[in-house]
């Protein structure tokens, strides 16, 4: 049993036959319950969606309007984020991509596929959605280059009065290296 991931009304669908040939479906009478759906064989005539066969990029609005298009907010303003990294150098650019990709994922279903198809950044944010992990080499690249602004910050950039300000930068630097570490360590995202 597969759950349906309707989000409208009458979403349109396409299904998959044994010999992978997609065709659509003509009428909607589905509900928000689960529904059983298998690939055709030779002897059956019963389809699978190819939602069920690639649901892992599908997007999962909320039902609530408000709490849509908060999520669509947090996704807007880390796609911000995440632009402003591509023309400041040191400013993170895939992680705020990532939250973006994720955000939109609870919001719009457009929104989301657009940052999978961007060329540069939607294969890096594509297998981190799947995965969770990350590349030794992003590993290693983001731990050397967030300490350094880290030390920066708490020896010239925050003043020495502001004890509680370096406290903060350097609790929040730990929380993302330990984020950062603990990643699984995604061995075929080196060749994307």
């Amino acid at each position: 049993m597969i759950p349906s991931p309707l989000v409208r009304s009458c979403p349109p669908r396409d299904y998959l036959t044994a010999g992978g040939e997609s065709v659509g479906e003509q009428g909607c009478s589905r509900s928000r319950e689960t529904t059983e759906h298998r690939v055709s064989t030779a002897t059956d005539n019963q389809l699978t969606p190819v939602s069920a066969v690639h649901d892992a990029h599908l997007a999962h609005p909320a039902e609530n309007r408000v709490v849509r298009v908060a999520w669509g907010a947090l996704g807007t303003a880390s796609l911000a984020f995440g632009l402003i990294g591509v023309v400041v150098p040191g400013w993170p650019t895939t992680i705020f991509l990532i939250i973006a990709a994720a955000a939109y994922a609870r919001s719009s279903q457009r929104m989301y596929d657009r940052i999978l198809a961007n060329p540069v950044f939607g294969p890096h944010v594509r297998r981190f959605r799947e995965t969770g992990g990350m590349p030794m080499r992003a590993k290693v690249i983001a731990l050397a280059l967030m300490w350094p602004f880290v030390a920066f910050s708490l020896v010239f950039a925050i003043p020495g009065a502001m004890h509680w300000a370096q406290a903060l930068v350097l609790i929040l630097a730990l929380i993302g290296s330990a984020y950062i570490l603990s990643r699984p360590i995604d061995r075929g995202a080196d060749a994307v």
